[in-house]
């Protein structure tokens, strides 16, 4: 192994270790930090190599004139135990220590214990200090894990958030159905499904929030008007209502942005007063179909679900046809406590009751 200095040449590769690792967030660009600290005197990016030549891993470490930081250490998952990220954390440490630099830190994200882990292993022990953070650049999408000085949530101990434990189950879709597609359930109202062009940002939160506050939906509770606008506004995103009797009863929502490589159906809920009646069953199933009629087709379809979501959603979607490629657990904060969904809304997901 063999641990050098970064060269643009390596970015592709530094870039897709780190997104295989768990480092990359949406509110932190890697291509952008990497620029950064090119940029950047007392910055620095160093990365290990096999004897292949193959990249397996990376470092960035800066000085800011009184302590040294270390971001972004990983190595490959496939090189896990090797010692390439004790190799990559010493080299930074003495480029530091050259510096002059008299102490090193790192910042590791509360649920990341095996990272806790590693640089305890390493000699770092745990500081007794509180982070706090501002942006001054406008980040490229709003960061989850930030909570207010003035949060008053009895579960939030020293500015940190209660967490969910979360796994994410991803499926996929590379041909459309063969079988014949499901007739309406019976009902004594119409039944009805509307394309929605451009709608209002209002109305999508009215159908937004009502089907997915019992799932404890968050994710786009954290765009802006203007961000969700972007999305829900796009020609290449697609927005389905199932009416019955006139009234909103679920909607799914289609994300060609990235077709015909692959589309992904991102939303697909009902409202509470129609689960059990056989609609969601039928909205998905419809929902495929479409996707499929695409043109130019989708080469691939794919959903994810979660333990936050209905118990049998997963076995919905295997059923109508998806099959699991990717399974992955970490600890969510949890939207209620940080104020994003409604701390006392009825939930329906097999989550702790958020104390009232």
């Amino acid at each position: 192994m063999q641990i050098r200095p970064f060269r643009n040449a390596d970015r592709a590769a530094l870039i897709a270790l780190w997104e295989a690792a768990g480092l990359v967030r949406p509110w932190n660009d890697p291509d952008a930090d990497i620029d950064l600290a090119m940029r950047t005197d007392t910055a620095t990016l160093l990365v290990a190599e096999d004897a292949d030549g193959a990249l397996v891993g990376g470092v960035m470490t800066g000085f800011d004139g009184h302590r040294g930081w270390l971001y972004y250490l990983a190595s490959h998952p496939a090189q896990r135990g090797s010692g390439v990220g004790r190799a990559l954390a010493g080299a930074a440490e003495a480029h530091l220590r050259d510096l002059g630099c008299p102490k090193v830190e790192a910042i590791v994200r509360r649920e990341n214990d095996a990272a806790d882990a590693f640089y305890r292993s390493i000699g770092y022990h745990r500081e007794p200090r509180r982070l706090f953070s501002k942006w001054l650049i406008e980040p490229p999408a709003p960061q989850l894990e930030s909570l207010s000085a003035e949060d008053d949530s009895p579960d939030a101990v020293d500015g940190e958030v209660p967490t969910l434990d979360v796994t994410v189950t991803w499926l996929e879709m590379t041909e459309p159905p063969s079988r014949p597609p499901l007739p309406q359930p019976g009902s004594d109202k119409p039944l009805s499904l509307t394309r929605l062009h451009e709608p209002p940002v209002d109305y999508y939160r009215f159908i937004h929030h009502a089907i997915g506050d019992p799932w404890l939906w968050w994710v786009r509770r954290e765009l802006t008007d203007a961000q969700l606008a972007d999305i829900v506004h796009d020609d290449a995103v697609e927005i389905y209502v199932l009416h019955l009797g006139g009234a909103p009863a679920g909607f799914a929502e289609l994300d060609f942005r990235k077709s015909p490589e692959v589309a992904n159906l991102a939303y697909l809920g009902l409202m509470q007063w129609c689960i059990g009646r056989g609609f969601g069953p039928y909205l998905l199933d419809w929902a495929i179909r479409r996707a499929w009629e695409r043109e130019p087709r989708p080469k691939r379809l794919t959903v994810d679900t979660c333990t936050l979501d209905h118990p049998k959603a997963l076995a919905g979607y295997q059923k109508a046809g998806f099959q699991v490629y990717d399974r992955t657990t970490s600890a969510v904060p949890d939207p209620r406590a940080r104020g994003l969904t409604p701390p006392h809304a009825t939930v329906l997901s097999d989550v702790p009751p958020y104390p009232r």
